[in-house]
């Protein structure tokens, strides 16, 4: 027929409307729409940068092809006081372990270094790793000229990118030769490949790369199986498997460690699952970004299931208040939903209507959130020190992630609320006088929101009182005056010493100058690394970290000497002598029983001094034995220290540089003080805290937006009631309490909720610090009365308009 259309398009016809009308609705309650968007607009742009740093974070190494095959190698032990586990392994190791493990495919030593590449007059300190020839065999890092052969080649020297270009200029550079600086003592090297840029989440960063033949003192390192102090990375021949591979090394650990083996049985060591006191394990190559030993940049294995954690809570409250203020508002358009079933929409239709309404704000959320995450990446990643960008998000995974993540959150906020207003009598509705049956839901939508937010409130207490507290907390050395200068790579590292020693006694602001292998803290060169050493005495396993520290280092630092004697230039034998702390006496039942006695510790030295505890690690962990040693054969100095007068400390600074400069002109890094030093071991806390202060914060914002809302559409539900009761005689602060304490009664219920939680998540959370605080009353006292305070500030104004409105207008309708 003429008339006649088909099914397509009257479906057509009908989303038209569809889409028509729900427009008109939304433009119709704009302020509540606009909440709507907002509300959800920002938490999806705070959970997208959350999800983005998450997934970065999880994303580390998955470049390398078959990396569930490649592992990290570390040994543990549980001798009498606790379990011990360390990634830090002896020289002979690796190339015995690859003669004897036949599961192993390819093994690599990986050693911390900083070399002076010279090409000509061009010098560049680079951040060099000293690896084995079997490096990329496990490792897959793109070439951007020269093979994967290259290390073959004891001479031949790996180089990045930029390093090359820094030396030369241009990376067509294979071939040509360089000298490298080993310890004052240049030697030639060829340019064997370069390599593209590190990509940002690889574990291992490096500028070149040499063969670990070329480390100084390679001969003498190779017959300590004593002395730990670099990384081994293996690939296996199949997946990696952690509990073959120590059933598969028992043999091995038995025969090369025999000793420490023997020492634990007796000392009272516990064996593990397999009998073995002593044993190898593998950490697969995914993990070794996020684990509790191993690398000194490594984080804790929980932070990226942390920022998802906050990013789901933040979206759960976002989606809560879009739930609320939908069944809020479908209270309101009672007469509209009884109208459209007089007119024969079905329960159906509605549905349909009202959840279209919700998708279309939901979607219009969306876009303004991915805008905002868009615009405040480059901050984010300026603060939080990422390389973050929006494009990340469009891969497949996360694009799946993301979409199912929107529609539920657009059929639950949308079609929960629609599915119960659609369900109303009509009769009632059109009387205006049915009530939908949402307020136990709302209610419980509103506790658990203010749980959530009354969490992360204490979760910012705690975190802030615990990073007050280690960066407070004496250290047992003086880190306020003292400069720590890496001298770097290229120079005669004692030499430096005598020259700066010498410049600096001339100054009336420096009291003392040293010098050791080893900074403390985390200096501007961004190095952190330790030896440990053991040995045995009468018959007992002893293990020591070890330092080689120049005179005068105690003074320098302000460390305490408990008994004995200082180092001191008079006693020419002091080259054969040590310091201990107060940890490493206790491995031999006191100070009284080691004091003056000889220990086989790099040949015989004797114990002159008993130094106090301090830390020289970071507060994660206690303090560990310590021996420290003048003796100049045993390691070079690295870091010279200059104990300065507390007066301008800014300007001193400056003057220490001026002089290092004119000792040392090519100088690559400035001092730093050792309160700065110590301060960056905690710049992931830092990150931590920042990022769970700002998810606080938005959840707080949402969480208000959300009770704003609610209060305005539950209070413009009561203003009949409102207007008999001053009409009755009711005050106006009477009538603001009235309004008031239902709200504020569910913030005190989620208080009693989110208290044992907060509680029991912060304390597992400080457990992962030797030295932390206690958590107090306080805490949670202050995060009840903020909550309360926000709580009552957000309502209170509209309590107070709907207190002082005009009863005339209030009761117009009775």
């Amino acid at each position: 027929m003429e008339f006649a259309i088909s099914i397509s398009q009257y479906s057509n016809l009908n989303t038209t409307k569809m889409l028509k009308t729900a427009w008109r609705s939304i433009l119709k309650t704009k302020s509540l729409s606009a909440i709507h968007i907002i509300g959800l607009a920002i938490a999806i742009a705070a959970s997208t940068v959350l999800f983005l740093t998450a997934m970065f974070e999880l994303s580390f190494d998955n470049f390398h092809p078959n990396g569930e095959r490649i592992a990290l190698l570390y040994k543990s032990s549980e001798p009498e006081t606790g379990k011990r586990e360390d990634s830090s392994m002896p020289s002979p190791l690796a190339p015995q372990l690859k003669k004897d493990i036949p599961s192993i495919e390819g093994i690599t030593r990986y050693a911390n270094s900083k070399l002076v590449l010279k090409n000509g007059d061009k010098e560049f300190t680079s951040t060099n790793r000293f690896v084995d020839e079997d490096f990329f065999k496990i490792f897959d890092f793109p070439f951007i000229s020269g093979n994967k052969n290259v290390l073959s080649g004891l001479d031949n020297m790996v180089l990045t990118e930029n390093m090359a270009k820094n030396l030369f200029g241009s990376t067509d550079v294979v071939g040509k030769q360089i000298e490298v600086n080993l310890n004052g003592v240049w030697k030639a090297a060829t340019v064997g490949a370069v390599l593209k840029d590190l990509p940002s989440n690889s574990s291992l960063r490096f500028n070149s790369l040499y063969r670990f033949e070329n480390r100084p003192g390679y001969l003498e390192q190779m017959q300590a199986w004593d002395n730990s102090d670099h990384e081994v990375y293996v690939k296996m021949k199949a997946e990696v498997n952690d509990a073959t591979f120590s059933k598969e090394t028992k043999a091995f650990t038995e025969q090369f460690f025999k000793n420490d083996i023997d020492r634990l049985k007796r000392d009272g060591g516990k064996a593990d699952i397999n009998g073995s006191y002593f044993s190898f394990h593998l950490l697969p190559m995914a993990k070794v970004h996020l684990n509790d030993f191993g690398p000194a940049s490594s984080l804790s294995s929980n932070y990226p299931w942390i920022l998802l954690l906050i990013s789901g809570l933040i979206m759960f409250i976002a989606s809560s208040n879009f739930i609320n203020l939908s069944l809020a508002n479908a209270i309101s358009r009672n007469r509209e939903i009884g109208t459209r079933k007089t007119l024969g929409g079905t329960t159906w239709d509605i549905v349909k209507q009202l959840t279209l309404e919700s998708f279309i704000l939901c979607l219009i959320a969306l876009l303004v959130g991915l805008i905002i995450a868009y615009l405040v990446l480059p901050q984010f990643n300026a603060n939080m020190n990422y390389q973050l960008k929006i494009t990340d998000l469009f891969n497949i995974k996360n694009l799946v992630i993301f979409l199912v993540a929107f529609l539920l959150i657009s059929l639950l906020a949308g079609g929960l609320p629609a599915f119960k207003a659609a369900r109303t009598n009509i009769i009632q509705s059109l009387k205006g006088s049915n009530k939908i049956k949402t307020s136990n839901l709302r209610s419980s939508l509103t506790v658990l929101q203010f749980v959530i937010a009354i969490i992360l409130i204490i979760a910012t207490i705690v975190i802030s009182t615990q990073l007050n507290y280690i960066s407070n907390k004496p250290l047992g050395f003086n880190k306020t005056e003292v400069i720590s200068i890496p001298i770097g790579a290229g120079v005669n590292k004692e030499d430096m010493v005598q020259r700066m020693r010498a410049e600096l006694s001339q100054q009336t602001w420096v009291k003392n100058v040293s010098a050791a292998d080893v900074n403390i803290g985390k200096g501007r060169d961004g190095t952190l690394q330790r030896s440990i050493f053991g040995f045995e005495y009468e018959n007992k396993e002893i293990q020591t970290n070890f330092m080689r520290v120049d005179y005068d280092y105690l003074n320098t630092l302000g460390i305490k000497l408990l008994g004995g004697r200082d180092f001191d230039r008079s006693f020419g034998t002091d080259t054969n002598a040590v310091v201990i702390n107060k940890q490493m006496a206790a491995q031999f039942g006191g100070a009284d029983k080691i004091l003056g006695k000889e220990i086989d510790l790099n040949g015989k030295s004797t114990v002159i001094g008993i130094m106090d505890d301090f830390n020289f690690q970071d507060l994660r962990a206690q303090v560990e034995p310590l021996t420290i040693s003048v003796n100049p054969n045993v390691f070079t100095v690295e870091y010279i220290f200059v104990r300065v007068e507390t007066q301008q400390l800014a300007e001193t600074l400056d003057k220490v540089n001026a002089i290092w400069k004119k000792v040392n002109p090519k100088a690559k890094v400035e001092p730093s003080y050792l309160d700065e030093n110590t301060q960056n071991l905690y710049q992931s806390e830092r990150t931590f805290s920042k990022i769970v202060i700002s998810g606080t914060s938005i959840a707080i914002i949402i969480s208000c937006l959300g009770l704003f809302a609610l209060a305005l559409l539950t209070i413009n539900t009561r203003v009949k009631e409102i207007g008999i009761r001053k009409v009755l005689g009711s005050s106006v602060s009477s009538i603001i309490i009235l309004l008031s304490k239902d709200f504020i009664r569910l913030v005190l219920i989620a208080f009693l909720l989110a208290a044992p939680l907060a509680w029991w998540v912060m304390n597992n959370w400080l457990q992962t610090y030797a030295y932390r605080i206690d958590i107090q009353w306080w805490m949670f006292a202050l995060a009840a009365g903020l909550a309360i305070v926000i709580a009552w500030s957000t309502i209170a104004w509209q309590a107070f308009r709907a207190a002082n409105a005009n009863i005339v207008d209030s009761l117009r309708d009775e």
